[in-house]
């Protein structure tokens, strides 16, 4: 693994475009890590897509538990979870190298190939041979895409609100986040979260989102999109969904419609009360659900 400070200090012009931004940011996202209430270790990985940070945490002998965010929230979003999730896993927070976080992209991932790519290497350099697997919105999307892929390396899967995936977007939510990104103040990046969530949240993780905006440029490459039933199937492992119903992104109610129709290694809840961010603002059960899941047999 590559010395962190060495990658901290490296060209980070495809996302920041000068070492001042770069600071900047990596200074809201450290004081979303210290909330973590565990111990962790932050490295980062090569990869030919470039640099990955990826933060470790929990028992060393664990089973492996890779986790992926949500759009421009990086690994931090799993704060009110990670205890849950490191209880008796190892668990690896990793940064997708497309978004803005701490990874160091040389380039970009441009396709759902590429996105298994970037993270089978990932897993490689993490010496991670079969895993337990978990993605919140774009995170959700990316971990159906790898399941797909290598279904025999993941051993389960969670979904927290994935995008895409079972039902289109809604055309405003693609309005409001590209008018937050084109005018990143802090304002209208309030508004957009305002939108995305009736709850209030961590503030250090929403200033953290702010500066992702405010010091970055967004350049994902790879939008999420809607999985075929034929791809859904090739998803064998078992499996656990959670939707909020005030979801905002797109139908939830036809995305809980659509999964419920998968069969048995299914597991999909529609949880009452909270929106897209559903991790965020009712970490209680979502946890008490995660945790369940996490030590069925």
């Amino acid at each position: 693994m590559m010395n962190m400070e060495t990658q901290a200090a490296a060209s980070q012009s495809l996302h920041f475009k000068t070492s001042g931004k770069a600071g900047k940011y990596h200074a809201a996202y450290e004081k979303s890590l210290d909330q973590w209430k565990i111990p962790y270790a932050s490295s980062y990985v090569p990869t030919r897509f470039g640099a990955t940070h990826v933060i470790s945490c929990g028992p060393i002998e664990g089973k492996p538990l890779v986790v992926l965010h949500a759009m421009g929230f990086s690994s931090t979003i799993w704060q009110p979870n990670i205890e849950v999730l490191a209880h008796s896993h190892r668990v690896y927070a990793v940064d997708y190298i497309g978004d803005l976080n701490k990874s160091v992209p040389e380039t970009l991932p441009a396709s759902r190939e590429d996105c298994r790519i970037w993270l089978d290497e990932v897993l490689d350099r993490l010496q991670v041979e079969k895993c337990c697997l978990g993605g919140i919105s774009y995170g959700g999307f990316l971990a159906m895409n790898y399941g797909m892929h290598a279904p025999e390396k993941i051993e389960k899967l969670f979904l927290v609100s994935p995008a895409a995936s079972f039902v289109p977007l809604h055309q405003a939510f693609i309005t409001r986040i590209i008018s937050m990104a084109a005018v990143p103040m802090k304002w209208n990046v309030m508004r957009f979260i305002r939108w995305l969530s009736q709850h209030d949240l961590n503030k250090d993780l929403v200033d953290q989102f702010h500066a992702a905006f405010r010091y970055g440029s967004m350049s994902l490459k790879v939008p999420p999109s809607v999985y075929t039933d034929e791809e859904l199937n090739q998803l064998t492992m078992p499996i656990l969904l959670l939707l909020g119903d005030q979801e905002v992104i797109s139908d939830g109610q036809q995305a809980f419609k659509r999964a419920g129709t998968l069969g048995s290694e299914w597991d999909v809840e529609m949880i009452a009360g909270v929106g897209h961010l559903l991790n965020l603002e009712n970490p209680e059960y979502v946890n008490k659900r995660i945790g369940q899941f996490l030590a069925r047999t």
